[in-house]
């Protein structure tokens, strides 16, 4: 019982630096893109720039949106979160995958 709750500050820690971390890698690609346009729009010189701020820019916002679909999609058939159960998915594959 006392691993639990020494565990459970880690997992929120780890997710609040995840968060961080995909927060500044974002804020980056927002950044280089501003400064793209600030500073070499007129010449349009520099153009490596705008695909590799989109990427930093668009990726964190993509991660975190598929793991907060994945989140929801996931069910739960019972209270403790575990749904596995060996002999029904066995028989459900070798009944699906007979002719």
């Amino acid at each position: 019982m006392s691993e639990s709750k020494t565990t459970e500050p880690r997992n929120i820690a780890k997710t609040y630096a995840a968060c961080l971390w995909s927060f500044l890698v974002s804020l980056a690609g927002g950044l280089l893109l501003g400064w793209w346009e600030y500073e070499y729009h007129p010449e349009n010189r520099q153009l490596w720039m705008v695909p590799f701020g989109l990427i930093l820019f668009s990726t964190p916002v993509i991660i975190w949106f598929a793991i907060f679909v994945s989140d929801i999609c996931s069910c739960t058939e019972e209270a403790d979160g575990s749904n596995h159960e060996p002999d029904k998915a066995i028989k459900l594959v070798t009944s699906t995958t007979s002719c």
